[in-house]
């Protein structure tokens, strides 16, 4: 028989025992929700952190442009909600420069739908060259397309853009971006830059006839005004 001592060790034991499962328990807890309160709260820094580089970027955007165009998105409230809705560009301006534009409409930029309201962009008299449409189309890291989604007039007049150039706008040239994957099977239907309405490449020398009866053949409601056909 079991003595009344040994019988209340016993009971001592397992209520300890009890006690320090529930310890863990408590400790595992904690240390999930603080996890988890961690990571919510490192998610919403790096929410903040890219809304800043998205304003810092446009605004750098509208400091180096000629001229510039706002559609606000509330006119009574026009620092609230403005969005760039025209750029135009004169010869100061160099390639490096478009990295601002590339940085904000990149597939995973969680702020890149402000940018859809760019509908206008005047390269006129620049240098824009071939390797400069990759800041307004291409191929991201991940294999997923990217563009200026809400484009719909480019202005490209007496620019060094040549038929290359001008082929990115439909199907991406690896020699622009060589160091790109190739795009995922599932997204190449979207590539193409078919919001686009109208272009202008008058003076531009370095394209020919065939690059833009590709181009024309590629985005079938496209307005091409051109040397060969200034008035279409």
């Amino acid at each position: 028989m079991i003595g009344t001592n040994q019988s209340t060790k016993s009971l001592h034991r397992y209520a300890a025992a009890y006690t320090m499962v529930e310890i863990l328990v408590v400790i595992a807890v904690i240390v999930l929700l603080g996890t988890i309160l961690l990571g919510s709260i490192g998610r919403q820094g790096g929410i903040a952190e890219k809304k800043v580089i998205y304003l810092q970027n446009r605004d750098a955007l509208v400091a180096m442009a000629n001229d510039h165009e706002w559609n606000y998105v509330n006119p009574s409230e026009p620092n609230a909600g403005r969005r760039i809705k025209g750029l135009e560009f004169d010869g100061s301006l160099r390639e490096h420069d478009l990295f601002y534009l590339w940085e904000i409409i990149q597939p995973h930029f969680p702020f890149r739908e402000k940018m859809f309201e760019l509908a206008s962009m005047n390269f006129n008299d620049t240098y824009f060259a071939d390797r400069w449409m990759t800041n307004l189309i291409g191929i991201d890291r991940t294999g997923h397309p990217y563009r200026t989604e809400g484009l719909e007039i480019l202005l490209l007049e007496n620019t060094p853009i040549s038929d290359v150039g001008l082929r990115m706008l439909y199907q991406h040239v690896q020699q622009m971006q060589p160091k790109a994957p190739k795009i995922q099977a599932e997204l190449a239907s979207s590539y193409a830059m078919t919001n686009l309405l109208e272009i202008s490449i008058f003076g531009c020398k370095n394209v020919t006839r065939n690059g833009m009866a590709d181009l024309k053949e590629a985005i079938p409601h496209i307005k091409v005004i051109s040397t060969f056909d200034p008035n279409p």
